[in-house]
């Protein structure tokens, strides 16, 4: 591009009027080229002077990367990667004498980390573990963390950066929706200690890495070798399998999170809506294992074979189970049940001629699974020294012999049943697709449609689980008229 100068010399060269105007809009552009510039070095200027303080980098190292940006435009990103290299040296030279104490490992926590300890405090969850000495500002609620971060003050749903008050690469929705994550994990274990997750005992938890269906395929057992003859031929075994299959199923919905929310500064209502959400997650897992027991009146789904999970048919009959009954919880009923699980035939072949001919389970049940009315019952047969009945008192000799577990969700009172140790024999599964607990997202940022659209941000909850059962014979079930 042409200087000003030589522009100027050839208009006086060739005399030229018609120049004249455009030597003055050439002059107009180098002032405004002028002008940006000076603003971009000034904000870069800015940009360092907050990075550096945020960086609580030694004062040597602070110096020498400022002499390095200073007086001078660069991008964010180069000065964030300069600080980034400083740190790393840092902890490489002092990598020896790192755990002297907390405060040298504090000088190696980026602003990030300390902005997310603070978040971390202000919803009540436990910070990580490296972060537990760190110093962190404390925030006022969730208006000052919004604020400080977006610039948006006018409650406009955007970013704006020459007001934010934080030079962070953090952003206000992956912050919550961190601490909010941590408040699922707290309220999750919470449950699972007041008994929400009594299905742990009677099922088989498993990770999948793909939503395809899922086969659950019960390989059969061999029911007897057979003699083999010097110089015979061996005979094939007769093994077959029962394919159970499941889908996985995604549950979930939304929250809102909206501007006038974080106005009106209301972090508990924000804590509740997280632990809200955890709950959902373990009751929906609380009730599928639930519903195996009471679906379809009671004798729950049906099976490959034909048959409902529960029934009273004899197993050398299609689709037969016999693991159905109707007696009231107490001693006999309880060691009668166990005696029908013990002698449940293992399956060989589901075909007429080795249908229900395989060897026995030989396996008692371990829990008795009641609704909340039976809780007494259940614990005085299983735990109780004594046995009172109809005016006699003798030794509970069954005493032991299984775990009550309480079904939350079971309303009939009278109902109850039976299932043997899923680490022995397992019975159902429950299947994961990204964890057994629910993933709580925070949909979008600060420019994300929903925020300019309705003034909201979006706690979304997202779960895969696929719930199945494998095979009839570990369980049992009363139903009581």
């Amino acid at each position: 591009m042409q200087n000003i100068k030589d522009i100027q010399d050839e208009t006086l060269t060739s005399q030229t009027v018609s120049a004249i105007p455009a030597a003055e809009e050439s002059s107009t552009l180098q002032a405004q080229l002028a002008e940006l510039h000076d603003l971009r070095k000034q904000m870069s200027a800015m940009v360092l002077d907050a990075s550096l303080a945020q960086s609580a980098l030694p004062a040597p190292v602070s110096q020498r990367i400022r002499q390095q940006f200073q007086d001078r435009t660069f991008a964010p990103s180069e000065l964030q990667a300069a600080i980034r290299e400083a740190r790393g040296m840092l902890a490489d030279l002092n990598g020896g004498s790192a755990v002297q104490g907390p405060a040298r490992i504090e000088g190696m926590l980026a602003p990030e980390e300390r902005l997310q300890a603070a978040v971390d405090d202000l919803f009540g969850v436990p910070r990580e573990k490296r972060l537990q000495n760190a110093s962190a500002p404390r925030l006022s609620g969730i208006r000052e963390l919004y604020l400080t971060l977006t610039g948006d003050y006018e409650l406009h749903g955007g970013f704006y950066p020459q007001r934010a008050q934080l030079a962070t690469t953090a952003d206000f929705s992956g912050l919550v929706k961190n601490a909010l994550n941590k408040l699922v994990t707290n309220t999750w274990e919470d449950l699972g200690r007041a008994g929400y997750d009594w299905w742990k005992d009677i099922t088989v938890q498993e990770h999948f890495n793909s939503l395809h269906d899922i086969t659950g395929t019960l390989i059969g057992t061999v029911g007897d070798l057979p003699a083999v003859a010097e110089g015979a031929s061996y005979t094939e075994l007769q093994v077959g399998d029962s394919p159970e299959t499941a889908s996985f199923t995604k549950y979930g919905g939304y929250i809102p999170l909206t501007l006038e929310l974080i106005d009106r500064d209301e972090t508990r209502k924000l804590r509740a809506y997280a632990r809200e959400l955890a709950t959902a997650g373990m009751r929906k897992i609380s009730k599928l294992v639930a519903q195996i027991f009471t679906a379809n009146g009671g004798v729950g789904p049906t099976m490959a074979d034909g048959g409902a999970l529960f029934n009273a048919t004899a197993v050398t009959t299609a689709g037969g189970h016999a693991n159905l009954g109707t007696s009231a919880l107490s001693a006999d009923a309880w060691d009668q049940t166990c005696r029908k699980v013990y002698r449940q035939p293992m399956l060989i072949k589901n075909s007429a001629p080795l249908r229900g001919t395989g060897p026995m389970l030989a396996v008692n049940p371990k829990f008795i699974l009641v609704p909340r009315a039976l809780q007494k019952t259940a614990l005085e047969l299983c735990s109780g020294a004594l046995v009172r009945e109809s005016g006699y008192v003798y030794d509970n000799v069954l005493k032991g012999s299984a775990v009550p577990v309480v079904v939350p969700d079971w309303a009939d009172d009278n109902d109850w049943a039976a299932a043997c140790d899923p680490r022995v024999v397992p019975a159902i599964f429950v299947g994961e697709r990204f964890g057994l607990m629910p993933e709580i997202f925070v949909a979008g940022d600060e420019l994300s449609p929903a925020v300019f659209t309705n003034d909201e941000h979006r706690l979304k909850v997202r779960h895969y689980l696929a719930v199945w059962v494998n095979d009839y014979r570990p369980l049992f079930k009363n139903n009581v008229a």
